[in-house]
């Protein structure tokens, strides 16, 4: 969870009047009409409109996708070739995965002394295709075509930051892909999650981030209260989330308009009453991918370790593996130091608390209805304030700053003195400039929506995702389709308001 300060070439926003009324509607009814001429066209037709989307992020996006793309088709049918279980075999496919990290470490430790930003959507398809070296040597793996294998290392719904979808589970759709056209259904049911996307970045998640920007902006000229701090602290881990959240409705909605299925990101992870909970529902997509191809190969490898009993050999290998898996993770987001010991810190608490539990003398007692709910509320709160503390310690990033506003979360002196005065919600903000009432009656809505209401998954009633209430969930009714033409208009006012924007911030890594 980091933001990165460095801008890359603008493609076409998917936060924009260009692609709500002219990009995304020409794309599917062109591909609509192509899959009724020529499956193979509406193939072509994606390929070229997700070529020409790259290639507005600049000729070095366009150019590491291409080379990607052809490189990783190239080697996969190399290896192919070779005799399974050679050492040669291993040879191509340890460096074909090689060959896919060199460019994002390179670009990774390029952005701690120089300007730079990643191409569009690296970090991501470096993931995808490592996905296919691996998932493409297993039996029973559907084989796609360079058109097709193209459709998917490159679709623009998900190319500037995921989901990460692994080689294995979408390879199938992608071989259906053009020989039916998207229904309706699925076409108003993308649409509207791309709509509802768009009004959460623009009324939710961005309002959130000026609200942190002016908080901190204070914090740099040297003051700051402790209501101020914790506004900083939680409100940009709602902007994190929103603002993440936002790219993958808009993401998973664009792929239902072409009859395509992406994974889910989020599963309300500020609900988790656990830290594994919380880290298994924040970009789901990702972790996947680290227990897929990370943490069970290394659990693999280290279960093999001469230690006896059983159980402490497999215990270090899960302890290894889980380990490996949180640097991992840390090294994906950034290759700054902080993070990185922060994702250390993060894994050896949750190894530690784990041995814990597991030697605990004596059987468990049995836990009542109210207790274990009060269990539950504490850990979700515990969770809350970690989260939000490193949230906010990512944010800052300068250590001056960070010096300033972090005794404020826990300056109880001020805290106490400002409840003896009495709660002025007119001046809570008096460093910041921000309207009181206003600012927290903005924090207290959106907190609610992200703790209490269902997610925008559950409610376009989208596989995988726990459903919502039957009348909460969306269908393609008169009521729904009128509260979709709703949504269009807060989108479209939303896109054009004379305000400050955000781009999306893992669209920045």
């Amino acid at each position: 969870m980091t933001c990165s300060s460095r801008r890359r070439r603008e493609a076409i926003s998917f936060v924009s009047l260009q692609f709500l009324i002219l990009w995304l509607p020409v794309t599917v009814g062109a591909f609509a009409l192509a899959c009724r001429w020529r499956p193979t066209a509406a193939v072509g037709l994606l390929v070229a409109v997700s070529v020409l989307f790259c290639a507005q992020a600049g000729p070095i996006a366009l150019a590491v996708l291409t080379t990607s793309i052809l490189g990783n088709f190239g080697a996969v049918a190399l290896i192919g070739r070779l005799a399974p279980g050679s050492t040669m075999r291993r040879l191509v496919v340890a460096g074909a995965i090689i060959a896919n990290l060199a460019p994002l470490v390179a670009f990774k430790v390029a952005q701690q002394v120089l300007p730079v930003a990643l191409p569009l959507g690296l970090a991501f398809y470096t993931l995808q295709q490592i996905t296919f070296v691996i998932d493409a040597q297993k039996p029973g793996v559907e084989r796609l075509g360079l058109l097709r294998f193209a459709a998917w290392g490159s679709f623009f719904g998900q190319l500037p930051a995921g989901p990460i979808g692994a080689y294995g589970r979408i390879a199938p759709q992608f071989a259906r892909l053009g020989f039916t056209a998207p229904t309706g259904a699925d076409i108003a049911r993308g649409g509207a999650l791309v709509l509802a996307g768009v009004v959460k970045k623009t009324w939710l998640a961005d309002p959130m981030a000026r609200k942190v920007d002016a908080v901190l902006t204070a914090v740099d000229l040297g003051a700051v209260t402790p209501v101020e701090a914790w506004t900083a602290a939680w409100g940009y881990t709602l902007q994190l989330y929103l603002d993440f959240s936002a790219y993958s409705d808009i993401a998973i909605g664009v792929g239902l308009c072409f009859g395509l299925l992406l994974p889910i990101n989020f599963n309300s992870p500020l609900k988790a009453s656990s830290p594994g909970q919380y880290v298994m529902r924040w970009h789901m997509s990702l972790m996947t991918f680290v227990r897929d191809y990370v943490f069970e190969p290394v659990f693999r490898i280290a279960r093999k370790l001469p230690i006896q009993p059983t159980s402490r050999r497999y215990g270090v290998a899960w302890a290894l593996a889980t380990l490996v898996a949180y640097l991992v993770v840390a090294a994906w987001h950034t290759a700054a130091l902080l993070p990185l010991l922060q994702g250390l810190g993060v894994a050896a608490l949750l190894i530690v608390l784990q041995f814990a539990r597991q030697n605990a003398r004596g059987a468990p007692r049995p836990i009542g209805v109210v207790e274990q709910r009060a269990r539950q509320v504490a850990g979700q709160a515990l969770i809350l304030i970690a989260v939000a503390v490193i949230a906010l310690m990512l944010r800052v990033g300068d250590g001056q700053t960070l010096g300033r506003v972090l005794p404020a979360l826990v300056d109880v002196k001020a805290i106490f003195a400002g409840l003896a005065q009495g709660i002025d919600l007119a001046g809570a903000y008096p460093n910041a400039r921000l309207p009181g009432v206003r600012t927290l009656a903005m924090m207290g809505v959106v907190t609610t929506i992200v703790l209490v209401c269902p997610n925008t998954m559950q409610i376009f009633g989208i596989p995988g995702a726990t459903p919502a209430p039957d009348w909460l969930r969306w269908r393609p009714t008169l009521l729904w389709g009128g509260l979709t033409v709703g949504l269009l208009l807060l989108a479209l006012i939303g896109v054009t308001r004379p305000v400050q924007q955000y781009g999306f911030i893992y669209a920045q890594f």
